[in-house]
């Protein structure tokens, strides 16, 4: 017998993104993976280590880091610093990061980057501690701020009485990122690599289950609808977190409509309103004109039907829309890295174009939503920014 509540959800905040659980199934042998990496540097036998966590969306990578943190937090002498390199998108916003965790603000107000970033290294060594830095879903660093990851991985070379206390983790999504680096960079980093593998149809059916387990009330979700989810999810690389999001939403649907139960038809429905490789929430972190790029793509794609532009389209329409929304449009150089940026985010596609066009041009594609809506929910987060 099923008991009316006014929620399905015992913590709804169980299934949010942000959420560390407390097991990781099916990563635990990634996190002993990790932990024996940095084995010799809690050992104080070495200095410091590099590690690159590499694998699609949705297979763990952020909560092993976690957990790792959480553990590293625990030794003496160590500080563990997270930085989501998504949100903190310049290596000043990083470096402001890394020192606001160690409260270190007021002795760095009023120097240059160079200088706090030093000021940061010192510290470490007159207070006898190790650092491991870790920047999750740092790909673009690579394209965009290469200089910057010679600096982090040649930190003894800031002065000649530095001893390198700072570790890296760099989780990215593609292990072809070190391959951007010119090979004096690429030489000073440890290429120690953790790949993650998708995850197996019976690995998702677990973490599933498991998740629920916090979310829901035992009789409050069917088994049905765990396998939707699950099933969904295996036509995107068996993201986990896609499935859990499908889940969450099918909560919400089941409380909208008062049911009481959440079945499989209120996942196929929640599917209509999640996208499998970025949350809508997400589109936040954005700059301002990346934003009216992306609307200026969405909005092309959904008003002509198509299924790319050309890069002279992009910019045309990007142009317009800057007129509309009284802002100054950039220059070139400036709109092309900005592609860049957003197709290392997976955001959009980019490709040269083949047969059926005169010479060559860049077509960008659009795989991450729907146009319309996305151009919907952009156009309402540029007005609000610009009305701010």
């Amino acid at each position: 017998m099923i008991t009316m509540r006014s929620s399905v959800f015992r913590d709804a905040s169980k299934l949010s993104l942000s959420y560390i659980p407390g097991r990781i199934p099916h990563r635990e042998l990634k996190l002993q993976q990790l932990i024996d990496y940095f084995k010799s540097v809690v050992d104080n036998k070495v200095n410091y280590e590099h590690v690159f966590i590499v694998g699609n969306t949705g297979t763990g990578k952020t909560l092993v880091v976690k957990h790792f943190e959480n553990i590293i937090r625990g030794y003496e002498g160590f500080i563990p610093i997270y930085v989501n390199s998504r949100f903190e998108r310049s290596p000043g916003n990083i470096i402001r990061k890394i020192i606001s965790s160690l409260s270190m603000e007021r002795v760095a107000r009023g120097y240059s980057l160079e200088e706090v970033f030093t000021s940061f290294l010192s510290y470490l060594v007159d207070h006898d501690l190790k650092a491991v830095l870790i920047l999750d879903d740092s790909d673009h660093l690579f394209d965009k701020h290469k200089e910057f990851i010679y600096k982090l991985s040649r930190a003894e070379e800031a002065s000649p009485k530095f001893i390198n206390n700072l570790s890296l983790v760099f989780v990215v999504h593609g292990e072809d990122v070190i391959n951007k680096l010119d090979p004096w960079t690429a030489a000073g980093l440890h290429k120690n690599i953790i790949r993650f593998e998708d995850y197996t149809y019976k690995e998702l059916i677990d973490i599933l289950n498991y998740r629920c387990s916090e979310a829901f009330y035992e009789e409050t979700i069917t088994r049905e609808a765990i396998i939707t989810a699950a099933d969904i999810a295996t036509a995107y690389n068996y993201n986990a977190r896609y499935a859990i999001e499908l889940l969450y939403k099918a909560g919400l649907i089941a409380d909208k409509r008062r049911e009481g139960l959440v079945k499989a038809e209120h996942v196929r429905l929640a599917r209509r309103e999640t996208f499998p490789a970025f949350s809508f929430d997400e589109l936040k972190t954005l700059e301002l004109h990346e934003k009216i790029l992306l609307y200026s793509l969405a909005d092309v794609l959904a008003s002509e039907d198509k299924a790319f532009v050309t890069m002279g389209e992009l910019e045309r329409r990007y142009r317009d829309n800057c007129l509309f929304f009284h802002e100054k449009p950039v220059g070139h150089t400036w709109l092309w890295k900005m592609v860049n940026v957003l197709a290392t985010f997976g955001l959009i596609t980019k490709r040269l174009s083949g047969e059926g066009f005169r010479g060559k041009t860049t077509l960008i594609g659009l795989p991450s939503f729907p146009a319309e809506p996305l151009a919907k929910k952009l156009y309402e987060l540029i007005r609000n920014e610009i009305r701010r």
